[in-house]
């Protein structure tokens, strides 16, 4: 009787307070909205807002507990003129009663000169949902009045999954037990990461909650989520925070930077792990609790002064213990004695290929060891085989898929995602356009197969001028080909190319067209003209020329200066650099007999 005379007063006197925790935007450095959270009196029981609510459910009292803490909360960001949105608690229960759709809400907020937009209702789930019709129902009144929805604690409610299937929200909140620790945890790492990519295709966006590390912070900033929240940020406070931390805001820096770096998928450091190292001097005891910890850890890497200096394995650890009286033999000595000095370390920027081929170079019995990936000679985290193997795979389907099935070279797809990401990371480079002039009537005059002999040794012409570390050779389709160079003698590889192919054609004409100097046969128009040789005229544009948002803005440019450079007779180069349109290369047409 006292607990209910308690929770009466509370509810009569309005004696909550309430608290603002900000949720912070992933792809800038701002806050991006505030959860109102309800505290009850500080001296009572009902402090904790678990007490409170549960004991306001067994009493029949939630919708008026709501119903203070919603007006409370309203009242509260208004009086402080909080940027951003305001997320609101809701439990499935007062939505589902029968007076939700009467508009508390929406007056609440027209008396406080808030708009619906402003609004998330946050729906928290504490107990099993069975009546998914009417909750729908409620829902899409919500959303019909100008409120988003989200739903807390995705993953560990009683239903949270057909609720997201069911609500269609516009925001899923994945609950924090996902989050923790889950820089260590291969699991929670590919359970968010399916999360991320559901949302997507179900156009959600994903809070993360929980955040009370950098290295939590760091790991989930990679797989993507949407916005971010947790006391690595802030905690609740009545008068929350208005902007990020400094320190978080240097901490996002470093990650932009670091994800720009190393953006390219066929780079090894998209793979690290960030496994906690060890020192020599760990004891073999300790290393055997931190496998039982992390189930999903094959290896520790053993670290000194930052540097890698062996590594050990959970089978090779297990076996020297397994032994008779190994525990006895090894717990108390340092890892040192059993770690294995002779293991695989690579840099972060190393090619998927380059990996791969030192991975199959060593012994057969250690093909599946875990490898130690390193920044500059430091430590930065483990890889696995497998997921190297994964990767390797996804990046061949998707090349095989997005290459042109003649030349196999990459395709659009592929071109437009390696110039963004030299975009992206202000990497300079030249985007040279190759145009295969008088190509038509030759396919005509001569056939499809060798017309296809054609493009072929084009392609091959290409790739042999060209740096294969660092240029990119593509294939948009039919007679138009690009090439990506980071060279820095990039028009000596072009000139060269023009000056080889003017040569090379010859083989692929009878002496009859060579001697008139190119071929009789119909345009477009169906009038018989005459055309030269085939020549190529090239188009190059300059990525320091011009500030260029992404690849289809570059491409709408090149086009312009394609048109210019099929204005000269036989090979030309003309390109935009320094902001500038200039022809550094004609070679008239000297073919003929």
């Amino acid at each position: 009787m006292a607990e209910t005379a308690e929770l009466l007063n509370i509810i009569e006197q309005q004696k909550i307070n309430t608290v603002f925790q900000p949720i912070i935007g992933a792809h800038g450095q701002s806050i991006f909205a505030y959860e109102a959270l309800t505290r009850g009196p500080a001296d009572s029981p009902y402090c904790s807002p678990v007490n409170l609510f549960e004991a306001a459910k067994r009493q029949q009292q939630l919708f008026a507990l709501e119903a203070i803490c919603r007006r409370r909360a309203i009242e509260k960001f208004t009086q402080q003129q909080l940027p951003g949105k305001l997320f609101l608690n809701v439990t499935p229960e007062t939505l589902l009663q029968a007076d939700h759709h009467k508009g508390m809400t929406l007056d609440l907020l027209n008396n406080y000169g808030l708009k619906p937009e402003q609004v998330v209702i946050e729906i928290t789930e504490h107990s099993p949902t069975h009546d998914y019709e009417l909750m729908c129902h409620a829902v899409r009144h919500y959303q019909g009045e100008g409120f988003s929805i989200a739903i807390d604690d995705l993953g560990a409610g009683y239903s949270s999954l057909r609720l997201w299937s069911e609500l269609q929200p516009e925001y899923v909140k994945i609950d924090r037990h996902f989050v923790s620790g889950i820089d260590r945890d291969k699991v929670k790492r590919d359970f968010v990461r399916s999360i991320v990519e559901i949302a997507r295709a179900v156009n959600s966006q994903v809070v993360a909650e929980g955040i009370e590390t950098r290295q939590e912070f760091e790991a989930l900033s990679e797989i993507g989520v949407d916005y971010l929240q947790g006391y690595y940020f802030a905690r609740p406070h009545p008068e929350p925070i208005r902007e990020v931390s400094k320190s978080a805001q240097k901490v996002w820096k470093q990650i932009k930077e670091s994800r720009e770096m190393y953006k390219d998928e066929g780079q090894i450091g998209r793979l690290k792990l960030d496994i906690s190292p060890v020192t020599p001097e760990t004891l073999v005891e300790e290393v055997v609790d931190i496998f039982e910890k992390n189930e999903h850890w094959f290896s520790a890497p053993v670290v000194s002064g930052g540097l890698p200096v062996g590594i050990i394995t959970r089978s090779r650890l297990l076996q020297k213990l397994s032994k008779a009286f190994g525990r006895d033999l090894y717990s108390k000595k340092p890892v040192s004695q059993i770690m294995d000095q002779n293991f695989m370390s690579v840099e972060r920027h190393m090619r998927l290929e380059t990996v791969s081929q030192q991975v199959t170079q060593r012994n057969r019995s250690r093909l599946e060891e875990d490898f130690i990936i390193t920044e500059n000679g430091y430590y930065s985290g483990v890889g696995q085989v497998i997921d190297l193997l994964k990767m390797i795979t996804e990046v061949q389907l998707k090349s095989a898929q997005n290459s042109n099935p003649l030349t196999g070279l990459p395709g659009n797809v592929l071109i437009q995602e390696h110039i963004d990401q030299l975009i992206t990371s202000k990497t300079p480079f030249v985007t040279c356009y190759f145009d295969l002039d008088n190509f038509k009537p030759y396919n005509d005059q001569y056939g499809y197969a060798r017309g296809d002999d054609i493009l072929l040794s084009v392609s091959q012409l290409l790739k042999k001028h060209c740096q294969p570390k660092l240029d990119f050779v593509g294939h948009v389709g039919g007679d138009d080909y690009v090439v990506v160079f980071q060279s820095s003698n990039w028009q000596t590889f072009v000139q060269d190319a023009l000056s080889e192919f003017s040569q090379s054609r010859r083989a692929f004409y009878s002496p009859d067209h060579l001697g008139d100097g190119g071929i009789w046969a119909e345009d477009r128009f169906g009038e018989r003209r005459f055309f030269g040789l085939m020549s190529i005229s090239v188009a190059a544009i300059d990525s320091e020329s011009a500030n260029f948002g992404s690849a289809k803005e570059l491409v709408s440019r090149l086009s312009l200066i394609k048109h210019e450079a099929k204005h000269a007779k036989g090979n030309s180069l003309v390109a935009q650099l320094a902001g500038s349109i200039v022809n550094l290369f004609t070679e008239a047409d000297t073919c003929s007999a």
